[in-house]
């Protein structure tokens, strides 16, 4: 999926985009597995990126996305990518996905 979205474009814009679209593409095109690509480049202090999320943002996008998927019951697979900015900053943020991916392990009582 991709959006055109403007430069400078909030989190709370990114997240409604997001948010309006998934779930109609979910539905109407009824994958049985999402490859989420989550990449960092449109964080606000990234050396390329264009957009304003902040590390919240990401995190909320990170759950958007595969609560989205789950609550559907579509498997989703997330892999970390993008990003351009000091390596020890670029790790936290790619770490953000893991964290969304833990809780939502919890909250559906996903197993082995």
């Amino acid at each position: 999926m991709d959006i055109g979205l403007p430069k400078g474009t909030s989190d709370k814009e990114f997240l409604r985009a997001v948010s309006t679209s998934l779930p109609s593409i979910l539905r109407s095109f009824r994958p049985d597995l999402v490859l989420y690509d989550a990449g960092v480049d449109p964080h606000k202090d990234d050396l390329l990126g264009h957009f304003e999320l902040t590390d919240e943002g990401l995190y909320r996008r990170e759950m958007l996305v595969m609560d989205t998927c789950l609550a559907m019951g579509i498997p989703v697979a997330g892999v970390v990518g993008g990003g351009y900015d000091d390596v020890a900053r670029l790790g936290a943020r790619h770490s953000i996905l893991h964290a969304a991916a833990n809780e939502l392990w919890s909250d559906y009582r996903l197993s082995r």
